[in-house]
């Protein structure tokens, strides 16, 4: 193959490839049918050339050859989907289109020597009589099936209210802890499953959909038995409490995340995007069913659609969502004077109620208010001529601006409160939804979970720090018919024992103590 370089000089590229028989490479093959599959250039070589059968498809719309389908008040046209060789093709029933259809992906096919694989191809037919959908699909010569299906990982069409809807999520949990099933695991290499692998799986759906509470017990039902049962160990006790064991190390849990949060700072992700995005196909739809929100930067929030619709789900996390934004003013033609963030920590309408009280356009932008330029024009059209504390509350406000700057050569934008970068994290979000009173007791998280010691270790001094080990005082309590003798310790026979006698007051365990901090030169 020849790769021709900026300079204009060609370089060729002689690549062979041998087979290998029994651990020996035998017979030679010098490359003459391009890269390989696995070539790291492979991926990107495809991808321009998929992106030739977009622009086809692109060019076919404008002259009326295909129609794919309409969505929204602004009648928002979509006719393909692609994600690398995964397309999906909307079009109306008619036979006409189909075959126009059928014939543009064999021309595709004979510029770009790329056949398309009909017997991988499905044909999916919505509010449609089967008959006619099986005589659509002998023309393309595909399988027919039902609604819904299955895109990139995520089924199109489905009730995310449903809890058959989350079995998928529900069998990769199951099929990862069979596999484990014969594995002898300790409680810190149940942590490390736990966070590595098990509370990641539901996140690509939770990514997208709203999880119904039920199906969200049931996935940290599942965690809960995996970490204090393990798999083939019979039923165990359950040391500490879910609750406890969600919360963030910092906080004497284990980090692992309550999962209805977890779904709320995921789809706060989009609410983010939106405004950024604003030339993506997916905002074009988004905007033209529901129109834009009052404050210009984000979709409307009342959605009064079906269930089935994700935004309707991540419309809901909006209330939150926009507690941790502010707005950055550039030229102040985006950013509402009264009603957005924008200067200090509270918004103008809340910091001169009686000043909002008596303005004609609540919605009005800075731009409007203060001019382009200093000094400011402050036209803020009040309904009337204004009292004694209105003057004072306008006078303060005015002060309150003065060092305050427009600038015309840059456009407003929107800033993530939480992270001095401003940029918004799915981990901020989900950490700032998680905030709860600190009661619990001094911890040494930085010093326990980021030692050198093995990871069993620190499990377990996880679990005396909330004394929850099991010794004779707490399993007393758990079987009260049995006579445990939490009064004796069986190290110096002289008190009960306790987590806290055990570790740190027993004779014996101080004698351990000391002799440690000896060795290690610690007085």
């Amino acid at each position: 193959m020849a790769v021709e370089n900026p300079q204009g000089i060609l370089l060729s590229l002689a690549v062979s490839y041998a087979i290998l028989v029994n651990g020996n490479a035998k017979g030679w093959v010098k490359a003459s049918r391009g890269l390989r599959q696995g070539d790291p250039l492979s991926p990107f070589l495809f991808t321009i050339v998929a992106d030739v059968l977009s622009r086809m498809l692109l060019k076919a719309e404008e002259r009326s050859l295909l129609e794919g389908f309409r969505v929204g008040r602004n009648r928002c046209r979509v006719s393909h989907l692609q994600f690398a060789d995964d397309t999906i093709l909307f079009a109306s029933s008619s036979e006409e289109e189909l075959q126009t259809l059928k014939s543009l992906l064999l021309v595709f096919g004979q510029v770009s020597g790329l056949k398309v694989n009909l017997d991988k191809s499905n044909l999916f037919g919505i509010n449609l009589d089967q008959n006619h959908l099986f005589r659509l699909a002998l023309l393309l010569d595909c399988k027919a099936l039902d609604w819904t299906i299955l895109y990139l990982g995520l089924p199109l069409g489905g009730n995310p209210t449903a809890c058959g809807f989350w079995d998928p999520v529900i069998g990769r949990i199951s099929r990862r802890l069979d596999g484990w099933q014969k594995a002898y695991l300790s409680l810190g290499g149940r942590i490390t499953l736990l966070h590595s692998c098990l509370s990641h799986i539901p996140s690509y759906f939770l990514s997208l959909f709203k999880i119904p509470a039920l199906m969200a017990a049931k996935v940290e039902r599942m965690q809960r038995d995996f970490l204090w049962s393990g798999l083939g160990e019979g039923k165990r006790h359950h040391l500490v409490s879910w609750d406890a064991v969600c919360k963030p190390r910092v906080k004497r849990g284990l980090g692992i995340g309550n999962i209805p949060l977890r779904n709320r700072a995921l789809l706060g992700k989009w609410l983010w995007r939106y405004p950024r995005e604003s030339t993506a196909l997916w905002h074009q739809v988004i905007l033209s069913i529901y129109e834009t929100h009052s404050n210009g930067w984000d979709a409307n929030t009342l959605v009064r659609w079906s269930h089935r619709c994700p935004w309707k789900a991540i419309a809901q996390v909006f209330q939150d969502f926009s507690k941790y934004t502010r707005f950055v003013v550039g030229d102040g033609e985006r950013i509402r004077f009264w009603e957005d963030l924008w200067w200090g920590d509270q918004i103008f309408k809340d910091q001169y109620p009686r000043l909002f009280r008596v303005v004609t356009d609540k919605n009005i932008l800075i731009s409007f208010i203060l001019g382009s330029a200093r000094p400011f024009s402050w036209n803020f059209n009040f309904r009337h001529n204004l009292t004694d504390y209105e003057i004072e509350d306008l006078e303060r406000l005015m002060r309150s601006l003065d060092c305050m700057n427009l600038s015309t050569s840059a456009s407003d934008a929107r800033s993530w409160s939480l992270l001095f970068s401003g940029l918004f994290t799915v981990k901020s979000f989900f950490t700032a939804l998680s905030q709860m009173p600190d009661s619990s007791p001094f911890f040494l998280t930085k010093f326990v979970w980021k030692s050198q010691v093995p990871f069993k270790v620190k499990a377990f001094i996880w679990l005396v720090a909330h004394k929850k080990v099991n010794t004779n005082d707490l399993l007393q309590l758990r079987r009260p018919h049995k006579a445990l003798s939490p009064d004796i310790c069986k190290l110096c026979m002289e008190q009960g024992e306790s987590a806290d006698h055990l570790f740190l007051h027993c004779s014996v365990t101080l004698g351990l103590w000391h002799r440690l901090f000896q060795l290690a030169k610690m007085d």
